[in-house]
């Protein structure tokens, strides 16, 4: 029978230290009883896995100790990583295993996580166990981000994805779907290229604000079925104003505040023409850019602001034909000090 020279080690140490021909720590100078974690090994290699697998390794160990070792928790560095032992008490002389499973899904290339194993081991009461891999794609997406940018609302806007495989597969794209109403998809071929074609195109009735999320494409690959592309993008008219609405919370009399409006341009005619401030005790400061696009409202709430609840707003008058105004309600409280 072939003997495995690392186990041979460590079931020697565990025979040498209830021997007593091995040091013990001053606490098993105390109680008799000590406890001692030894690995066969601390680190492991999976080597070449592809994206979605999911891969386990059993990490064995030994109580070289006199006391029962007991494994008070196993924690790893992200939750792509599962780890749990084969039991939690371990008598002198007896061995036991940590699984460690892997879940490559979001990864791509070289990666290397620890798993963190907290014992009563009172020399080593905190040990730290490795796994490396090389996340391989079978799919992958061309560009792997979708980035939309402004869109005018009432517009639609294309993007193309191109769906490859980096081994020998025939790709077919099976379904496509999304987080976001805003998107909808068509698949074709290129000319003269069989790897399928993914077109990503806004909608022309979605509603104004950002959108993103993630377009996800389900292909006939049984290594990487699934393939995520996340997507960004933003849907503005010809002017936007950031905060929709200003609050200046509680305040007490006396007190001198400011809020900020940003108002962008989205349209290169459109002009801001004035701005309407109510009540008439509210302070305005107007800066704009150099080119017009951007500007930059103060809103001052001043020192000599009466007691009482604060309701009022901002109406900004431009040349839009669809947003000819714009109206930011105020609100707050003015207590007396």
């Amino acid at each position: 029978m072939k003997i495995n020279p690392v186990r041979f080690f460590l079931y020697l140490l565990t025979a040498l230290i209830i021997c007593g021909t091995v040091k013990h720590s001053p606490l098993a100078a105390e109680t008799g009883k000590t406890p001692r974690l030894v690995f066969e090994e601390d680190s492991h290699n999976f080597g070449d896995i592809y994206k979605g697998e999911k891969v386990s390794h059993w990490f064995a160990f030994i109580n070289a100790g006199t006391g029962d070792l007991v494994i008070n928790s196993v924690k790893t560095s992200c939750g792509c990583t599962a780890a749990a032992p084969s039991q939690k008490s371990i008598p002198p002389g007896t061995s036991a295993e940590i699984e460690v499973t892997f879940k490559s899904d979001v990864f791509r290339g070289s990666i290397r996580k620890t798993v963190t194993v907290d014992t009563n081991d009172p020399e080593k009461p905190r040990y730290a166990l490795t796994i490396e891999a090389n996340v391989l794609e079978e799919v992958v997406a061309e560009p792997p981000t979708l980035w939309f940018n402004q869109i005018k609302l009432g517009q639609s806007v294309a993007k193309e994805v191109d769906i490859k495989s980096l081994t020998d597969l025939k790709l077919k794209i099976t379904k496509v779907r999304s987080s976001s109403p805003v998107l909808e998809f068509r698949v074709k071929k290129k000319d003269g290229d069989d790897s399928p074609v993914l077109e990503v195109s806004t909608r022309k009735g979605a509603s104004l604000g950002r959108f993103a999320g993630d377009v996800q494409v389900f292909t006939n690959s049984k290594r990487q079925p699934l393939l995520t592309i996340p997507f960004f993008g933003e849907i503005v008219s010809d002017v936007s104003v950031f905060p929709p609405k200003i609050s200046y919370g509680v305040v007490r009399k006396g007190e001198e505040v400011t809020r900020q409006v940003l108002i962008t341009i989205h349209t290169d005619d459109i002009k801001l023409e004035k701005f309407d401030l109510k009540p008439d005790f509210l302070g305005l400061h107007h800066v704009p850019d150099s080119n017009n696009y951007f500007h930059r409202l103060d809103i001052i709430l001043g020192k000599d602001v009466p007691a009482g609840r604060l309701e009022g707003s901002l109406t900004i008058h431009t040349t839009s034909k669809d947003q000819p105004l714009l109206t930011v309600p105020i609100y707050g409280v003015i207590k007396e000090g």
